[in-house]
């Protein structure tokens, strides 16, 4: 009796074993695919966004760079006190989040502008006024700062109204069979002998677009004409 007793004991435990076995082997497959799945979601997450946001902090801290390079440059040429530059700066950054140009662009055409003697005060102005022609014409903000800063030099023009000349000359790029460039280039050629005869901005903007629009250069028939002016 006590030898069949012990038979059944060893029996029973040992279908139990094997059912603990099965049991734990069923739990180690769902841990297994639970663990295989958080690793699938890890590599899920570093490629969708850590990865990303990587990426979008070195493109921010690279445009960072750049316009704290850019902006050197608007120290050099701009003589100003330490509260003006950081109204520049601000003036610069806010600039850059509402018109399609980089704060590394806008700060290039403030170099340029200082360089050329706009005064502090219609800095940003003159600025804004370039990024405009740039994005609206086929002048490039940079040449047009060259142009009319120059040619409001020439014609002593209050630099708080150079808009008014970037609005003359989209206009009239606008409305005759000539480029926004041809006139500012023909119009530099013609502000010397026009403020000598007394010509004002848009006058002159005006022959100069009339001019290019019948296809003389700015070189040869700018030269031409200032000497029939005098």
């Amino acid at each position: 009796m006590f030898g069949e007793e012990i038979a059944k004991l060893f029996v029973l435990l040992g279908a139990d074993i094997r059912d603990f076995e099965k049991k734990m082997g069923r739990a180690t497959g769902v841990i297994n695919r639970t663990g295989k799945g958080f690793m699938d979601m890890g590599k899920m997450l570093t490629r969708a966004v850590t990865l990303p946001i990587l990426a979008v902090s070195g493109i921010a801290l690279k445009m960072s760079i750049d316009f704290e390079s850019a902006f050197a440059g608007v120290r050099k040429t701009v003589n100003a006190t330490e509260a003006e530059f950081q109204e520049l700066r601000k003036g610069i950054l806010e600039m850059s989040t509402v018109l399609p140009a980089s704060a590394k662009e806008i700060a290039g055409v403030t170099e340029i502008a200082g360089q050329l003697g706009i005064k502090n005060d219609a800095l940003l102005e003159f600025t804004r006024t370039m990024i405009d022609l740039g994005n609206t014409t086929n002048l490039a903000a940079t040449e047009a700062a060259t142009a009319l800063a120059r040619m409001a030099n020439i014609m002593q023009t209050d630099q708080k109204k150079i808009r008014n000349m970037g609005s003359v000359i989209v206009e009239l790029g606008n409305n005759l069979a000539t480029t926004e460039a041809e006139i500012t280039q023909m119009a530099l050629r013609l502000a010397g002998a026009g403020v000598q005869v007394g010509l004002t901005e848009a006058q002159v903007l005006s022959f100069a677009a009339a001019l290019s629009s019948l296809g003389l250069r700015a070189d040869a028939g700018g030269s031409a004409v200032s000497k029939v002016f005098i």
